[in-house]
């Protein structure tokens, strides 16, 4: 017959010995002590657990909302999870329709449910409302109006998952937020602010002197501008709260915990960075400056309403820019 599966039957083959170690080939003793099986008896619980958590770890359970504000956020599931408005829930969903605890996804050991915590709209499942049900991959989930599908993916899927929530929330060129996943977290901010009685500023963003950047150098060097500046305003954002861009050369960051007077202090902090930062492209060294508009909720307004946290803060912006730019006023320097 010649060669089977790659093995030459011509011949004598090479012994045993030359593929097992020596006391297996042939031998009916018990294996040496570094190769024999583990026992996953009682007494080895320990090891059980540590194996059945491993390929737990293998598949993670996610939730991803699929319609609504928060649509394209992903929550990786760890343990129990509680779901609804409240801003301490580990799946946020800022829907009227929703509860302030609506439901909780309970982690079974070898399933998981979701429970409505008696909810004012319940929970559909697949279309249907249950008080509770355990959940297969793909599940679509509605709480109120907003759809929500349940995945157990490997490492290979949670990374690409990753991936597109970044394109859905990240800019590009500066690494900051885009403005839909902004507007989502800062109404966030602000329940919590109310609910807790603290503070949230907010703060109006414009890059000076990048239009006259692009007419003398060309939009190339305007959007390196852009990005170095967006780049900044994150570092000196980041722990502190949340910045986007809101569009072109403008940025917005909200500062949970910050009254009027620590928001302008962090606007002069990023005020200071871009005005010593180098911006230099091939060779051509540039120099912007930032304008920095700040209002504050409850001082201005003093209902979290996020419109108007907005318009205070843009009123402040084009105050500093009328007088003089590359400077930070507040909104309660605005004239009555």
């Amino acid at each position: 017959m010649g060669a089977v599966f790659g093995i030459s039957s011509v011949g004598p083959g090479p012994s045993a010995e030359a593929f097992y170690p020596r006391g297996m080939a042939g031998s009916s003793g018990p294996p040496p002590p570094n190769l024999r099986t583990l026992s996953l008896s009682d007494e080895n619980d320990g090891l059980a657990a540590e194996v059945a958590e491993t390929v737990r770890r293998k598949y993670r359970p996610a939730l991803t909302v699929m319609s609504g504000e928060s649509v394209g956020t992903r929550v990786t599931v760890q343990g129990n999870l509680f779901i609804g408005r409240d801003p301490k829930a580990e799946l946020v969903l800022p829907d009227p329709g929703v509860s302030w605890r609506h439901a909780m996804l309970e982690d079974r050991g070898g399933a998981w449910v979701v429970v409505d915590l008696d909810s004012t709209n319940g929970v559909a499942i697949n279309g249907r409302k249950e008080p509770a049900a355990e959940l297969r991959h793909g599940d679509k989930l509605k709480f109120g109006t907003t759809l929500v599908r349940f995945e157990v993916q490997d490492e290979t899927d949670e990374a690409y998952s990753e991936f597109v929530a970044q394109l859905i929330h990240i800019d590009d060129l500066t690494g900051l937020y885009l403005r839909r996943r902004f507007d989502a977290e800062l109404g966030q901010l602000l329940t919590t602010a109310a609910v807790g009685r603290t503070s949230v500023g907010l703060l109006a963003m414009d890059l000076d002197g990048v239009k006259g950047i692009n007419d003398q150098h060309g939009h190339l060097f305007g959007a390196y501008t852009i990005s170095e500046a967006g780049k900044l305003v994150g570092e000196v954002i980041a722990g502190r709260g949340i910045a986007c861009r809101f569009g072109g050369d403008e940025f917005i960051a909200a500062l949970p915990k910050h009254d009027m007077a620590a928001a302008r202090d962090v606007a002069e902090e990023i005020r200071a960075r871009i005005s010593s930062h180098v911006f230099e492209r091939e060779g051509v060294v540039l120099k912007p400056g930032m304008s920095v508009g700040v209002s504050s909720f409850p001082a201005l307004p003093s209902k979290p309403d996020a419109t108007e946290l907005f318009r205070y803060a843009d009123e402040a912006l084009y105050l500093a820019k009328r007088t003089g730019k590359n400077r930070v006023c507040v909104a309660t320097e605005l004239p009555k």
